[in-house]
C-alpha cells in the first residue's frame, strides 16, 4: 500500500489538495500541443432519428464549448438557450462532443458550413491533421434528430487519450527514464485502477476567477447574468467539496467508513446512511468494508446548498471541521437556493492503459460524467 501525503494549506485551487498515493513521481508537460489531449464524449444513448431537436456530433480544436454553441445558434438563427450540450469541454484540446438544436418543422440548415476549411472534405479526424499550434478547427461527424433537448450531465462519460511529454523523473538525471520510474508508475496506476482516485473537481471547474466572483456575489448579494452565476455557484460548491475530500484523503479514511457516513452505490444516485444509532454485528461491518474495497459502494462528500444533510456523527464532525473557515460560502449557497446533494469521494477510471515512449507517457481511459482527467494525471506527474 502506498501511503497518503500530508494535508496541505487550503487555497482556492485543487493544486493544494492532498495526494492519495504519495504525490507525483516526475515533472512533465501536458498539452504540448492540442492533439495531446483528446476527449470523446460518450452519450450513453442513441438519438431516435425523429423529433424537434437536431443532434450534432462535432469535433473541435482550440475552441470552447460555449464559442461553438454560439456559432451553432448563429447558423440556425436561434437563441443560444435553444442549443443544448451535455458538458463543457477543454479549449486547448481536441474534443468530440454532442450538441442539440431546437429546430421544429421542416427548416433545413447547412450544418456542414460549420466546418473550418481545413477540416471540410476529409474524413480524417482533427487529431490527424496538420494545424498551427493554436489554430481553431471544427469538423462535423453526425447529424440526427431526437425528441428531447440535450441537457447538462446527460452523457454517460468521456474517453480520454492523453500524451504527457517532457517526462523527467525527480530521482534521475534529466533525459533519463529509469526502470524504477516505470515500476513506480505501474504501482500507482494499479492503485488507481483497483482503489480509485480522489474525485476532486479539476482546475477547469474554477476558471480564472469564478470562485472569487462567487465570494463577491455572496458578500453583496449582487445580480449577475444567469450563465455567469451558474459557473460561480458551481465553483463554490466544487471548492467546498474539494476541501472536505482533501481532508479525508489526508486522514486516510476516504476509502474506509466512519460512523454517520452517507454511502452511495457505484454508478447510481442511490444512497444510504451508516446510522450511528444502529447496531451492526461484526459480519455486517465486514461485508460493508468488503463492498467498499470492491468499489460496489463509495463514501460521499457534500455538495453544499439548501436543505438538510443526512451526514451525522463522526462524518459530520469531519465535514464541519474541514469547512469551518468557509461558512460564508456555505451560507451564500443556501441563500442562492442551490439544493444540497452528495458526490462520491472517489471514482474508478475504466479501461486504463498506458505505456512509456521515450520521454512521453501515453494514457487512455474512461471516466464517468463530472470527473476530471487532470486529477488522475496529478497523482502520477507534476505538469507545467
Amino acid at each position: 500500500m502506498i501511503e497518503s501525503a500530508p494535508v496541505t494549506n487550503a487555497q482556492d485551487s485543487v493544486t493544494t489538495s492532498a495526494y492519495a498515493y504519495g504525490g507525483p513521481l516526475a515533472s512533465a508537460v501536458i498539452r504540448a500541443k492540442p492533439e495531446d489531449f483528446y476527449v470523446d464524449e460518450l452519450l450513453g444513448f442513441e438519438a431516435s432519428g425523429e423529433g424537434e431537436h437536431v443532434f450534432l456530433q462535432i469535433e473541435k480544436r482550440c475552441l470552447t464549448t460555449l464559442a461553438l454553441r454560439d456559432k451553432i445558434a448563429s447558423l440556425a438563427a436561434c437563441k443560444a438557450m435553444d442549443v443544448g450540450y451535455a458538458g463543457l469541454k477543454d479549449k486547448w484540446a481536441v474534443t468530440r462532443q454532442w450538441f442539440s438544436v431546437y429546430l421544429p418543422g421542416d427548416k433545413t440548415v447547412d450544418w456542414f458550413s460549420l466546418e473550418t476549411p481545413d477540416a471540410s472534405g476529409t474524413d480524417a479526424p482533427l487529431a490527424d491533421q496538420v494545424l498551427a499550434p493554436r489554430e481553431s478547427a471544427i469538423k462535423l461527424h453526425t447529424v440526427i434528430r431526437h425528441s428531447r433537448k440535450l441537457r447538462r450531465g446527460a452523457h454517460k462519460g468521456n474517453a480520454f487519450k492523453l500524451v504527457v511529454s517532457s517526462l523527467s523523473a525527480f530521482d534521475a538525471p534529466a533525459g533519463e527514464l529509469s526502470q524504477q520510474l516505470s515500476e513506480q508508475l505501474a504501482e500507482k496506476i494499479q492503485a488507481l485502477t483497483t482503489q480509485g482516485m480522489p474525485n476532486y473537481f479539476g482546475e477547469q471547474r474554477f476558471g480564472s476567477n469564478n470562485l472569487a466572483k462567487a465570494r463577491s456575489l455572496f458578500a453583496g448579494n449582487k445580480r449577475m447574468p444567469r450563465e455567469q452565476r451558474s459557473m460561480c455557484l458551481s465553483a463554490a460548491r466544487s471548492f467546498l467539496f474539494n476541501q472536505l475530500l482533501s481532508t479525508r484523503v489526508a486522514m486516510n479514511n476516504w476509502l474506509s467508513y466512519v460512523a454517520g457516513d452517507v454511502l452511495v452505490l457505484d454508478g447510481s444516485r442511490s444512497q444510504f446512511v451508516l446510522d450511528e444509532t444502529a447496531i451492526y454485528n461484526a459480519e455486517e461491518l465486514q461485508k460493508l468494508q468488503q463492498r467498499l474495497t470492491e468499489c460496489d459502494i463509495h463514501i460521499s462528500g457534500p455538495m453544499c446548498g439548501r436543505g438538510r444533510s443526512d451526514v451525522s456523527a463522526d462524518a459530520e464532525q469531519i465535514e464541519r471541521q474541514a469547512l469551518a473557515a468557509e461558512q460564508s460560502l456555505i451560507e451564500g449557497l443556501d441563500r442562492q437556493g442551490v439544493d444540497i446533494a452528495r458526490r462520491s469521494l472517489r471514482v474508478l477510471p475504466k479501461q486504463l492503459q498506458w505505456h512509456l515512449d521515450s520521454e512521453k507517457l501515453h494514457l487512455s481511459f474512461v471516466l464517468p460524467t463530472g470527473s476530471y482527467a487532470t486529477v488522475l494525471i496529478r497523482e502520477l506527474v507534476e505538469c507545467a
